[in-house]
């Protein structure tokens, strides 16, 4: 708010706020106009949170989610992308097209992201594009179950040739074969990262807690980061009403989320 309070009154080129709300507010008429016509949209105009949707899933699958984001203000895009036609850097490339057309009508505004599996390891990518905008590069990025470091099940299920004909040749063939996705980058040091993993899943080739397709281990991050592990399946934790609470809670600032 008081942001928004700031970029006003440098925009009307006011040096004492005080001012404006007295003497200057009842003798000029075009200002009375501006300030009925733009300061409500000054004070709620609302951050933008973008879904994107994991493997083999539409943005309908985060739709529960930027539902509860809309409730608390905030202005919600679901991302959707054609997960198997292209590789992973392909759709980062498009991604960041879409982010560009954003930010050219909203300049300086940070943008948040929420995302799901697949969907991290693609904005990891392009937060690493060289025409990726800064604004995507300050806000607050919560990632759900991503395989930053590989997913050792996707792996074992790459000796199966069914499995590789549904996954297809393009970004499910990465994930299917990649050991790690650092080679796309590092999330910028000027946003803050929060990894929410699950460990509802009993997987066997999995040696360690997981959500059923991903290790807790393999969707944590090299570089510094706030994580947590909650009781809930890969698949469908963009649903959890805990989960939902925490992305919120991590996107809004508030002291008490990612604890752990």
């Amino acid at each position: 708010m008081q942001k928004r309070l700031n970029l006003l009154q440098n925009t009307l080129c006011l040096k004492n706020p005080i001012v404006f709300c007295t003497e200057n507010f009842k003798r000029n008429l075009p200002l009375k106009l501006f300030f009925v016509l733009f300061f409500p949209i000054c004070l709620l105009a609302k951050e933008p949170v973008y879904f994107i949707h994991g493997f083999l899933r539409k943005a309908s699958s985060m739709e529960k989610m930027a539902q509860a984001f809309q409730k608390q203000e905030y202005e919600t895009h679901l991302w959707d992308y054609p997960s198997r036609s292209q590789t992973i850097e392909e759709h980062s490339e498009v991604l960041v097209e879409e982010l560009q057309k954003y930010s050219d009508s909203h300049k300086g505004e940070p943008i948040h992201f929420v995302t799901h599996s697949l969907g991290g390891i693609i904005l990891r990518g392009a937060l690493n594009h060289p025409n990726c905008p800064s604004e995507a590069k300050r806000g607050r990025i919560v990632l759900l179950s991503p395989p930053n470091q590989g997913s050792s099940f996707a792996r074992f299920l790459n000796r199966f040739k069914l499995i590789r004909k549904v996954f297809g040749s393009k970004s499910g063939t990465q994930l299917l074969t990649t050991q790690t996705f650092e080679y796309l980058g590092q999330f910028p040091e000027t946003s803050t990262v929060l990894i929410i993993s699950g460990s509802f899943g009993w997987n066997p080739v999995i040696n360690e807690k997981n959500d059923g397709k991903v290790g807790v281990s393999e969707t944590l991050l090299s570089t510094p980061h706030k994580q947590i592990t909650l009781l809930c399946g890969h698949s469908w934790m963009m649903r959890s009403n805990r989960v939902i609470q925490e992305s919120l809670d991590f996107i809004r600032n508030k002291q008490d989320s990612a604890r752990g």
